[in-house]
């Protein structure tokens, strides 16, 4: 059994598990409440694009742990990353080749390698 955070879901202002869909802290009624509270107990919240929404992988939330590696909530372990325009969840483009790592965002369609940006950053 793999160990690490506690992926939760937010539903109005409350965190649930994910997997149990119990309960967990209710009364956070802004981001920066969730974030706080995520940030001081071994939670993992799902990723959000600049605009709020949440990051779906499958139908599934995408969680970011340890700041660059993406997991849906079954740990699988997805090549994903954030775009630079809009924050929302990059996928591998088709027509990669071994040179580039070329990533398209689901959200706003923005291509970019990703290795360059990584470097930028």
């Amino acid at each position: 059994m793999k160990m690490g955070p506690t992926k939760v879901t937010v539903k109005g202002d409350a965190l649930y598990d994910a997997k149990t869909d119990k309960l967990i802290k209710d009364g956070l009624t802004t981001r920066k409440a969730l974030e706080d509270y995520a940030a001081h107990h071994y939670i993992a919240l799902p990723v959000i694009d600049n605009a709020g929404l949440p990051w779906m992988l499958d139908g599934k939330h995408v969680y970011c742990l340890r700041g660059s590696k993406f997991e849906t909530l079954d740990d699988e372990a997805a090549h994903l990353r954030r775009c630079p325009d809009c924050g929302g969840m990059a996928v591998p483009s088709d027509e990669g080749t071994m040179e580039r790592d070329c990533v398209c965002c689901t959200r706003c369609s923005h291509e970019f390698d990703a290795r360059l940006e990584m470097m930028e950053s």
